[in-house]
């Protein structure tokens, strides 16, 4: 005989720590990307830098080269690890308890709640093989960002798009990625979690490695009560109700399933060994283990949680050449480094002329005379006056380039 659970406010406490947690990454993540934006003092990374595909998308050239592709960063990469490590351990939790993206779309989706009283369903026709399109995805833009080495994904990312979303970018360079960003939104406050099932390249690889996840859901048939309960709360439309165990790729480990069940003992994430965990120390699991990694990389420096100078871009890249000696101060400053190699490739929009000129050995004034740019406007973000002056950063590093070629 079924016993019913009476840990109610438990479940209520698990759930709302787990909003909490998804809420705060989005605002979390949407702040770094809108600073990044504004702030050009001690500038924060970009969208690139601190999203784990593109930890994926700069792999091969890291491993082959010891390189980024362009925009990307360190960070990236140890965000792609935490992302394994997690779900090597709890299944796709990255998902379903930190994803600032599947925040966004959970809380559409709980939009959608309000509005239908009965969600309707995508046919089983359509919606299965409709789910591996996320893995075409994956594959597709994975070995053309290989190739290419840059990333090719962007223009089409909904969350890029959305980290752009005060951008004067956002429809000439994102333009198809907001309409992604729209569909997937649209979508969920209907199908919830949208872009998950269907188009996400990160939950795809996170869907692989979960099939060797140590935690997973079990169902005890002697106490279910065939309530429906399960899947009537799953995200994903899995079909928990009929399953002695959850080991479906697109589970990703909400738990929303666990909390719904009013049947004790009927449903139960359980780790390794076999001994029950409560949804609540998931949420904390998940969430310390990433901490702990990120904050593990940024007490060694191997975490970018701002934009580098150019100085130092040029040093971490290995030195680089100006015109000579620009009365720096110190060794291995760009006063000391030999005529001959610099890298132009290192200068981005939110530099200055005046840093380059800095760098470069090149004197200020020629930024100037070339550009037409005031001696006042030179310490200004080139992002910030290009329009003004009618130039791009494209023309800054060609020119640079000539400069330092002419003797």
């Amino acid at each position: 005989m079924s016993i019913e659970r009476t840990d109610r406010v438990a479940r209520e406490r698990s759930r709302i720590v787990r909003w909490v947690v998804l809420g705060a990454a989005l605002l979390f993540m949407t702040g770094i990307t809108l600073a990044h934006q504004y702030v050009n003092v001690s500038k924060p990374a970009g969208v690139d830098a601190l999203c784990p595909f593109g930890g994926l998308e700069t792999l091969f050239t890291f491993i082959s080269g010891g390189t980024f592709i362009k925009k990307t960063a360190m960070s990236a990469l140890v965000l792609f690890g935490g992302t394994i490590i997690l779900a090597l351990v709890v299944r796709r939790s990255f998902c379903g308890q930190l994803c600032p993206l599947g925040a966004l779309q959970g809380f559409f989706g709980s939009i959608g709640d309000k509005l239908f009283k009965k969600r309707p369903q995508v046919p089983a026709l359509i919606d299965r093989p409709a789910r591996l399109l996320k893995y075409a995805v994956l594959v597709v833009f994975t070995v053309w960002t290989w190739q290419a080495a840059e990333l090719v994904m962007r223009p089409y990312d909904p969350w890029a798009a959305w980290a752009h979303i005060s951008s004067a970018e956002l429809f000439t360079e994102f333009g198809i990625g907001v309409a992604v960003l729209g569909v997937s939104l649209a979508g969920s406050l209907v199908y919830e979690r949208f872009f998950c099932k269907y188009l996400c390249p990160t939950g795809a690889y996170l869907a692989l490695l979960s099939k060797v996840s140590l935690f997973t859901i079990r169902r005890d048939a002697d106490a279910c009560i065939d309530c429906g309960a399960c899947d009537k709360a799953c995200p994903m439309n899995i079909k928990v109700a009929t399953a002695e165990e959850v080991r479906s790729s697109e589970c990703i480990s909400c738990n929303e399933c666990v909390n719904s069940c009013p049947a004790a003992g009927a449903l139960e994430v359980k780790k390794p060994g076999g001994g029950a965990v409560s949804p609540l120390i998931v949420t904390v699991l998940v969430a310390g283990i990433l901490l702990a990694l990120v904050g593990g990389a940024t007490a060694v420096d191997a975490f970018q949680w701002r934009m580098p100078s150019l100085a130092e871009a040029v040093e971490q890249h290995g030195g680089a050449s100006g015109l000579g000696d620009t009365g720096g101060e110190g060794a291995g400053g760009p006063a000391d480094v030999a005529p001959g190699g610099f890298d132009t490739s290192l200068i981005r929009g939110y530099m200055s002329m005046a840093e380059i000129a800095e760098v470069t050995g090149i004197p200020a004034e020629e930024f100037s005379a070339t550009f037409g740019v005031p001696e006042d406007q030179l310490s200004r973000p080139m992002k910030d006056i290009k329009d003004t002056y009618g130039f791009a950063p494209e023309d800054v590093r060609a020119w640079v380039e000539e400069r330092l070629a002419t003797p």
